[in-house]
């Protein structure tokens, strides 16, 4: 069966590309948010299989600055994609959420799936998080109406094919470069936003994309979290960073004028875990490190 795999060059998608066989687009193939071109698209490549990588992402200040377009932008994929998957037949649908969608605040700790729609979004991701949460929305419909659609909701990325500005990389991606630069350039510190304390999961990119090869694999259809299980604070997960890039003469200062970010918003893997016992996820220091040969080509 035909597979398109949109956003298929970004961060997960090149790893995803080592494991599973298929049409891997780009913004360069089609404008997603475009109606004609994503009717173009399904014209095209008849796609039986589709798995919904695409979408406008960026950093904290991103989100902050240009709420309405990261808003936008992937309603429009996301209900373009959806609207013709249900008019040219496609068979199996898995969309990619993330954990932005989730409530700011909870009363409870780590995040259900069941959880998802139990408070707004942080406000500094609020328009991302509701144009994910309502892609899940999307997808639940169709799933009720016996569609073999589903969603995974990943946490925090990185990995060595993340690409762009700093503005526009994930935590993990924009602080490795920080490092970099500050080493050729014999500084002796590395600026972070906010204070250190906030709690994150970041997981290895490559990571999810061996989950998605599972769900394929085993016909999963359900919602799951996917992701690695450590909750640390943004100054833990710096300092491995030093650690595991030989760079632990550099100070972390903090810039306490710029924001934090949401405090906690750590998912359960508990499903996961149940469905694949066996999965092991990459760890922080093996991760960084792989990811940190990649962006100073050593």
């Amino acid at each position: 069966m035909s597979t398109v795999i949109t956003g298929g060059t970004g961060l997960v998608g090149k790893y995803l590309q080592k494991y599973l066989n298929g049409v891997y687009l780009s913004s360069k193939d089609f404008n997603l948010t475009k109606e004609s071109e994503v009717i173009r698209m399904f014209e095209i490549h008849q796609p039986k299989i589709i798995i919904h990588l695409a979408a406008r992402v960026g950093g904290i200040l991103e989100n902050i600055n240009k709420p309405i377009e990261y808003f936008e932008d992937n309603v429009l994929m996301n209900t373009y994609l959806l609207k013709y998957s249900k008019e040219y037949k496609v068979e199996k649908f898995i969309g990619v959420l993330s954990s932005c969608a989730y409530p700011d605040v909870s009363d409870h700790y780590p995040l259900l799936e069941g959880d998802l729609h139990n408070g707004i979004p942080n406000e500094n991701n609020y328009g991302y998080g509701y144009s994910k949460r309502l892609m899940g929305v999307q997808i639940d419909i169709f799933k009720k109406l016996g569609y073999n659609y589903s969603y995974i909701i990943p946490n925090n990325l990185y990995g060595e094919f993340e690409t762009g500005d700093m503005s526009k990389k994930h935590f993990i991606g924009a602080l490795l470069e920080k490092i970099k630069n500050a080493n050729v350039n014999n500084e002796n510190e590395i600026t972070l936003f906010g204070d250190g304390t906030p709690l994150r999961q970041f997981t290895f990119a490559d990571d999810i994309a061996r989950i998605i090869k599972l769900m394929l694999d085993n016909n999963i259809n359900e919602n799951l979290n996917v992701g690695i299980e450590e909750n640390l604070s943004i100054n833990e997960i710096a300092n491995l960073a030093l650690k595991a890039t030989n760079s632990e003469h550099l100070r972390i200062a903090y810039d306490k004028s710029k924001p934090n970010g949401q405090y906690r918003k750590d998912i359960s893997t508990e499903k996961l875990q149940k469905l694949f016992p066996d999965f092991k996820f990459t760890s922080y220091l093996k991760g960084i490190k792989k990811t940190y040969k990649t962006i100073t080509n050593e």
